[in-house]
């Protein structure tokens, strides 16, 4: 079967990333703050690009080094990041747009006369894949499944054209003959078997990334030109540019690992870990864990103060007596 530079270019790069290692530990102290410290290893470029990001800001600091591999020359660059926290991070805000990979946290301490309360919460937002572009998560989770490599980069292209012109007032019927229009263009192409070759011309990879087909877009909108406002082409690719962008991203998380682990106060009575040493809970995921829907991470402690609990109870039972007392001498005079 021929594959085009650009095919070949884009599958290679899918499926050959160099991995990322990312530990992110959370040691939380009685009075509720909580130490978060950010550990990522592999190649430097992967380590910098957009996928996922350390932070480095406001009261972050930060740390890089290198180290070479047991029995190798190929260096392992490290980036470490660390801050004391307290309540909820967010990380990522949604002025940001849709592209970064957000995974907020929530450390909650609850006191109560008796005991208190940590409650920690973790969440990798899901990337939602499988209902953007399914044939790229077919694509991503089976790399031999060729019969659909070349229908990849048009579905992309359509979920960005979709989110960007909904964003534009138009008319709603409009934006169903820009849509279907498009279909149409791409369909054709696919039956013909020039799919490949049009958006090859369109330049549609850009150092081994997707970049968007302005010419094909500028061209295919010609048709509608006197039904548009007249700056709606380059409103409508500014706003294509942050959902390519996430598709970018959500194929350079494709090979991340992360290991989560967590010391918080007290007695466990919750959590999701899948296991603990000592007193320390782990996590162990990769991107593919939250390709589609939410990765969470649980875990609550309580601590205890039996003094309070016995005084109470002491409290409480003088108190019967005194009560039992009273009633027994007013029996008497009585």
């Amino acid at each position: 079967m021929w594959k085009p530079k650009i095919l070949i270019l884009f599958f290679a790069t899918l499926f050959t990333f160099q991995c990322v290692e990312t530990l992110i530990s959370v040691k939380v102290f009685p009075n509720g703050e909580y130490l978060m410290r950010f550990r990522s290893e592999g190649d430097k470029k992967d380590i910098f690009n957009d996928d996922f990001v350390l932070p480095q800001e406001n009261n972050w600091t930060a740390e890089a080094k290198e180290k070479q591999k047991p029995n190798n020359d190929e260096t392992i660059f490290i980036l470490e990041t660390q801050a004391l926290l307290k309540g909820k991070t967010i990380f990522h805000s949604q002025s940001e747009g849709p592209f970064p990979q957000r995974h907020p946290i929530h450390v909650k301490k609850i006191e109560r006369f008796f005991s208190t309360t940590y409650k920690l919460n973790k969440v990798f937002k899901g990337r939602r894949v499988h209902q953007k572009y399914p044939l790229l998560a077919q694509a991503m989770a089976n790399a031999s499944t060729d019969s659909i490599y070349e229908q990849v980069e048009s579905e992309i292209i359509m979920y960005c054209l979709k989110v960007a012109i909904n964003q534009i007032e138009i008319e709603e019927l409009l934006k169903e003959r820009i849509l279907n229009h498009f279909r149409g263009v791409f369909y054709k192409a696919e039956e013909e078997g020039t799919l490949l070759q049009v958006l090859s011309e369109s330049k549609v990879i850009n150092d081994k990334k997707f970049s968007l087909p302005e010419k094909l877009i500028r061209k295919n909108l010609v048709p509608f030109e006197m039904l548009l406002p007249s700056n709606f082409v380059d409103i409508c690719i500014e706003k294509m540019k942050p959902y390519i962008k996430e598709a970018n991203i959500t194929v350079e998380l494709h090979d991340d690992t992360f290991k989560f682990a967590s010391v918080i106060p007290g007695l466990i009575t919750k959590s999701n870990a899948d296991s603990i040493t000592n007193d320390t809970l782990w996590w162990n995921f990769n991107a593919d864990d939250f390709l589609n829907d939410d990765y969470m991470i649980e875990a609550a402690s309580v601590i205890y103060y039996p003094k309070r609990i016995q005084l109470t109870i002491v409290v409480i039972a003088a108190i019967l007596l005194l009560i039992l007392f009273i009633k027994y001498v007013q029996r008497r005079t009585t």
